[in-house]
């Protein structure tokens, strides 16, 4: 039995941390834990969902190189979008976004205006 509430808890787990990552309203949120775990408690709702974001976070911070390439493969991807329908100036500001995460661009193209 404890097994088996480990893996539900396991899978509401999983499902918050999609729901927070889509930035669904809390209100829907709620709705779709009541439809999907049978659960309307709010404090239990809330509880599931704090640990969704704490486990996203922890997340973050293991897996922090992972999470900038996958930035930088879509932003990749984004950029190559963009030239293919001619709107240039966007993919030069995806590419700039590229060069500042990996560190190759520090400073601004453009420098300051003076006051």
């Amino acid at each position: 039995m404890a097994l088996l509430w480990i893996g539900v808890f396991v899978q509401c787990r999983h499902q918050a941390q999609l729901w927070i990552a889509q930035r669904l309203p809390l209100s829907l949120m709620r709705a779709n834990a009541a439809n999907s775990w049978g659960v309307s408690n709010t404090r239990t709702i809330n509880r599931y969902l704090d640990l969704g974001r704490k486990r996203m976070v922890a997340e973050l911070i293991n897996n922090r190189l992972e999470h900038q390439a996958q930035h930088i493969y879509a932003l990749y991807d984004c950029a190559r979008r963009a030239m293919d329908a001619e709107q240039f100036s966007a993919a030069v500001g995806a590419l700039r976004v590229i060069a500042e995460i990996g560190g190759l661009l520090r400073a601004p193209i453009k420098p300051p205006e003076a006051k």
